[in-house]
């Protein structure tokens, strides 16, 4: 064998790993680091960096006593993540607003990720070729760009850390088990779910890690397993409940809105098929994907249960000859549940940033099954195999580059959207806020009016045409949207205070009161300024 062919197929010899794995990690750093330097000068999003850091009064402070308590107990956006809140508060201590330190803290993230998988996945099976590629592919396909190269995903990167962490220490306990052995796994995945709830299915996972390839269930058989699971699973229990109360505190699950189970089942099948798709022909990537009924059909539907249900089939027959099969398919089915769709959140169908995780899974059935070939194979096989590897990695890496330049700003971000997926009520949204801040105005209402019209049960939408046609001069144009707006979400403080304030200014002040009263039961402050604008008015 070449070297090319030794470090792409592995090796599991121990005389040359002393100084092959310090080299795998040196590669996948300096490569990691090559390929996202271009982050580095990008700048904030007009999409959820607001809510995090820019606009965030509390984090914009930095680290204080006030942030800490704020960050344990509040629901803000709809999440529940005080240790995303806390990193956060720490880079604006640390780096101020300036974009360049907290896409810094993002890259540096990932860098260290990738490191910790190819690592962990050496010493889960001793390859340290095969770990290699398998980090590497993590480290720089393209789907992976908006958790990295968006800031306020810092929860991805930070969670996918403590969950990588909890596996080694797991690993650690697996060998030799203790109770001293043990409580940093728990303690460890605590963490985790204090950064993103994601991790609720890594008690599942450490499972199929005790199948393979820690073998653990040869020696003290499933039940024992499963038991000393159940402190683990209880934990992401009790974090599965806190962020179902945290989305459904700004109304983000749409199930309880009145959708359909069905509906959003059938999208989540179809979504699982979709994503390995995009694995393989990562184009066309966008911010947002927007979820349309009219998309999810039956035949769709079967068409993906009915891949699943053999792909499955197939795993579960090579179990024995081939166990990395159904580790890396289980990987990838369990680890979506949280995402996948089965109970909605936003209006999304699916999203770039929620394979950060599953493909690693997909990545290991990958090159595990190409290194099976190779090693099976002759020598030009074997040769093949090494090269297909190398491209497959550069071309990953130009794909990267490109899609990180379509996150440099905002507005490049939502041209991009708009210009790949169609229908994007959101990326129209957007950019017309984004042209409303800029003073093009009438740019701006030709976006809202589509967003609208694509999205005509989005309360946020109409709100944002009210206030571009108030900008235009044109208040009964802007009074039915904000009406509409209204009538979508009668608990949205900003809609009742600027329609009240259209009211207002066409000198309807029995209308603007009524809305005075609306806004007393959601928000003291807007009230109170409504009504400071209504006696104003009348002197």
């Amino acid at each position: 064998m070449t070297y090319l062919e030794k470090l792409f197929i592995g090796t599991r010899d121990e005389s040359v790993a002393k100084w092959r794995l310090p080299l795998a990690l040196l590669l996948i750093a300096v490569v990691t680091i090559a390929v996202y330097w271009p982050v580095l000068q990008n700048g904030f999003i007009d999409f959820d960096d607001d809510d995090y850091v820019t606009m965030n009064m509390v984090v914009r402070q930095g680290l204080t006593l006030k942030g800490f308590f704020w960050a344990f107990t509040t629901f803000h956006a709809g999440n529940w993540h005080p240790l995303t809140w806390l990193s956060h508060m720490l880079d604006v201590e640390l780096f101020g607003l300036n974009p360049l330190g907290h896409h810094a803290s993002n890259l540096l993230l990932h860098t260290v990720n990738s490191l910790l998988l190819c690592a962990l996945l050496y010493r889960l099976t001793g390859f340290i070729g095969r770990s290699l590629i398998v980090a590497l592919l993590f480290a720089l396909h393209p789907l992976h760009v908006e958790s990295v190269a968006w800031i306020a995903e810092r929860k991805d990167l930070l969670s996918t850390l403590f969950w990588l962490l909890t596996m080694g220490a797991y690993i650690r306990y697996a060998r030799t088990p203790s109770l001293g052995r043990y409580l940093p796994v728990f303690l460890l995945l605590a963490l985790g779910l204090l950064a993103k709830q994601m991790l609720v299915t890594l008690p599942l996972i450490l499972l199929l890690m005790d199948y393979w390839p820690l073998n653990r269930q040869e020696k003290g058989g499933i039940r024992l397993l499963l038991i000393e699971k159940l402190p683990l699973l209880a934990l992401s229990g009790a974090a599965s409940l806190v962020i179902l109360r945290a989305h459904a505190s700004v109304r983000a699950l749409f199930q309880l809105d009145g959708g359909s189970i069905l509906l959003h089942g059938g999208n989540a099948f179809i979504s699982y098929i979709k994503y390995i798709g995009m694995m393989f022909w990562p184009t066309d990537l966008a911010l947002f994907y927007p979820f349309q009924s009219a998309a999810v059909t039956p035949l769709k539907v079967a068409g993906a249960i009915a891949l699943l249900t053999g792909m499955t089939s197939v795993v579960l027959l090579q179990r024995k000859s081939r166990p990395y099969l159904l580790f890396g398919w289980f990987w990838y089915l369990i680890t979506l549940i949280p995402v996948i769709g089965f109970v909605r959140v936003g209006g999304q169908a699916l999203a770039d940033r929620y394979t950060y995780i599953p493909l690693i899974g997909l990545f290991m059935i990958v090159v595990w099954g190409g290194a099976e070939l190779a090693v099976k194979g002759r020598f030009g096989l074997r040769a093949a195999i090494a090269g297909v590897a190398t491209i497959v990695i550069a071309l990953l890496s130009l794909l990267t580059v490109a899609q990180i330049r379509t996150w440099v700003n905002s507005y490049e971000l939502f041209d991009h959207a708009l210009a790949v997926v169609e229908g994007n009520w959101l990326a129209h949204n957007n950019m017309g806020i984004f042209l409303s801040q800029h003073n093009r105005n009438d740019e701006a209402l030709r976006h809202f009016r589509e967003s609208v019209r694509l999205n005509p049960d989005g309360a946020v939408g109409f709100r944002n045409l009210g206030n571009a046609y108030q900008m235009a001069g044109n208040s009964s144009e802007a009074m039915a949207a904000f009406c509409e707006a209204v009538r979508l979400n009668p608990d949205d403080a900003e809609s009742h205070y600027r329609l009240g304030f259209t009211y207002l200014l066409s000198g309807n002040s029995p209308l603007a009161y009524e809305e005075y009263r609306r806004l007393k039961r959601l928000d003291a402050a807007s009230a109170q300024a409504l009504l400071d604008a209504i006696r104003m008015r009348e002197r």
